[in-house]
């Protein structure tokens, strides 16, 4: 298994087991989705902990396409009002995610 896709695993396995902070993020983490982007993990995390509490009730990965530095998660995200399919495009640098572009409908998901 890559490491971009051990990463991109932990990013999802940190989320079901309400560990956002144990994954492995880069001090200057960037996440673009369909609301926006945000850098810098503290804040990223400051921002999406309230979001998620509210719209994700699980995450199930389907598939993952890997290189060295990049990886490719196709996944369902569970909500209150039903699931949602999901793509993390995730980049990584020494061992460490640094950046993040999640696709999805945002359209049933609250701010």
């Amino acid at each position: 298994m890559q490491e971009s896709e051990k990463l991109a695993r932990a990013w999802i396995d940190g989320w079901n087991a309400g560990k956002p902070d144990d994954i492995p993020l880069a001090t200057d983490f960037v996440h673009s989705s369909p609301f926006g982007t945000v850098s810098g993990r503290e804040k990223y995390l400051d921002w999406v902990r309230p979001l998620a509490e509210k719209n994700v009730t699980s995450l199930k990965i389907i598939r993952t396409v890997s290189s060295d530095s990049e990886s490719a998660i196709w996944f369902e995200m569970g909500t209150p009002n039903g699931v949602v399919q999901c793509c993390d495009w995730v980049k990584i640098e020494r061992g460490k995610i640094i950046a993040i572009n999640s696709f999805y409908d945002a359209t049933n998901l609250r701010e």
